[in-house]
């Protein structure tokens, strides 16, 4: 039930709101309602400004109006670009960062954006902590391979004194 005495723009709210959520409303019942035919009047003469505004734009419809352009390209495509951008900028830096710690590969990608591989300190935190795995990473090989050497160095020694021994 609508309040009769309710305020004009109470009564408004009211016949906006049964729009929106009536789908069996429909304004026609309000012309023969005293009360609400100012407020019908008002929203019939606002409907039919803005559809013949949106009739004479060659840009706008009645199915496609400004507020569907802004709400469903403009402000997504505006999202789209920034996530874009941001995943170019910071993701691209961080991937030629690692191919160079991990392979030692440099591009001409690093030198267009003005990236200094060689330059420890600017790495960014994430890359940094690959860095320093790498290093271990390196220098436990280095170790390893020390330590292979003096063991086969000390088995030739063994082997030539075997071999010497079998020979007397």
């Amino acid at each position: 039930m609508i309040n009769v005495w309710a305020k004009d723009g109470a009564r408004e709210e009211v016949v906006r709101r049964k729009l929106l959520t009536d789908k069996n409303f429909k304004l026609s019942s309000l012309q023969v309602n005293p009360l609400y035919k100012p407020e019908f009047d008002k929203l019939e003469a606002l409907a039919a400004k803005k559809l013949n505004e949106l009739d004479k734009s060659v840009l706008w419809s009645r199915r496609f109006q400004k507020e569907d352009f802004t709400q469903k390209f403009v402000i997504p495509g505006i999202v789209y670009v920034l996530g874009l951008v941001f995943i170019l900028h910071y993701g691209l830096k961080y991937r030629i960062y690692i191919q160079y710690i991990k392979h030692g590969r440099s591009s001409e990608l690093a030198d267009r954006l003005g990236i200094d591989l060689d330059d420890v300190e600017s790495y960014p935190e994430s890359v940094y902590e690959e860095y320093v795995k790498k290093k271990k990473e390196v220098a436990l090989l280095e170790i390893k391979e020390e330590k292979i050497k003096k063991v086969e160095t000390q088995f030739h020694k063994y082997a030539e004194k075997r071999v010497a021994s079998l020979a007397q």
